[in-house]
């Protein structure tokens, strides 16, 4: 049994997946790629075979994550193609071999858009925040700017208070030039709970700030007991074609009910496996090699 792994090199993510399947026992098949050089690679579609530095190609299961670490360091526009072509490269050849094991090979589309995953899980019978998206800034009262929070529909930026986003937002007749989720605001305690294959696992976050992720200043601690909405969760996960993924909860403030704020499709995991003691990425390796 083989493993195949698969992104930046400089991912720490992939970096503990590796430790662990090296504790396992589980052969490397070690496809990431530095930042300053390139391997050889060719995919002959007519025998279907590739190889990669001149080595075949062949593994029982393979972990893949797009490199968002080399742009973070060089914001060219090329680093970001480069990521962007070998992803996508060797994706095409892991979901054209359907001997190799892949987590969420079959996913949705929806899985991937916010809004749509948000409708999905209330009627998976979650909880989720009172939701408006909209780039009508003129929308809300005073007290409701107050009682927000706001984030970017596609990702990749923090979440803000409705406050800060509408000072930080460049306004035209009333309107920003980027819709935005706009959320009730929910309070600690936090919880991300993983599914990854038959496993689960969820972590309490603890952490001052409205986002962890702008601070990094979140404690992690392994919850002894998953939460009951693990069974709706997986509900979802199902529907959506998913076998892997985090999913994030906060507590209404009035209700203290864990309220769903959003499903992770590749969620980085290399601080909560720590918390866990190494659970996490040994369920991974488990999952993806094991009979």
């Amino acid at each position: 049994m083989a493993l195949l792994l698969a992104g930046g090199e400089e991912d720490f993510n992939l970096t503990v997946l590796a430790e662990a399947a090296q504790r396992a026992n589980v052969e490397l098949l070690d496809l990431r790629l530095p930042a300053a050089e390139s391997p050889t690679f060719c995919w002959n579609l007519e025998e279907g075979g590739a190889r990669f530095n001149a080595q075949n190609i062949s593994a029982t299961g393979a972990f893949i994550r797009h490199d968002v670490f080399g742009a973070m360091k060089d914001p060219r526009p090329e680093v970001s193609a480069r990521a962007v072509a070998w992803h996508q490269t060797v994706m095409g050849w892991l979901l054209s071999q359907p001997r190799v094991r892949l987590f969420n090979r079959q996913i949705s589309q929806t899985a991937m858009n916010k809004p749509a995953a948000l409708v999905f899980a209330r009627e998976a019978g979650l909880r989720i925040p009172p939701t408006v998206i909209t780039n009508e800034a003129g929308k809300f009262s005073s007290e409701q700017i107050e009682s927000r929070i706001a984030k970017p529909v596609a990702g990749g930026d923090y979440c803000y208070s409705l406050a800060e986003a509408l000072g930080k937002a460049d306004l035209r007749s009333g309107l920003a030039a980027l819709p935005a989720i706009v959320q009730k605001r929910l309070v600690p305690p936090e919880v991300r709970i993983y599914v990854i294959g038959q496993s689960a696992f969820a972590f309490e976050v603890r952490s001052v700030s409205l986002d962890y992720r702008v601070n990094q200043d979140a404690e992690l601690m392994l919850l002894p007991e998953i939460p009951p909405e693990l069974a709706l969760l997986r509900r979802l996960m199902s529907r959506l074609n998913m076998d892997f993924g985090a999913a994030d909860f906060k507590t209404d403030p009035e209700t203290g009910q864990l309220v769903f704020l959003e499903l992770n499709t590749s969620p980085m995991f290399a601080r909560f496996d720590q918390a866990s003691g190494g659970q996490l990425c040994a369920a991974m390796i488990q999952e993806l090699t094991m009979a």
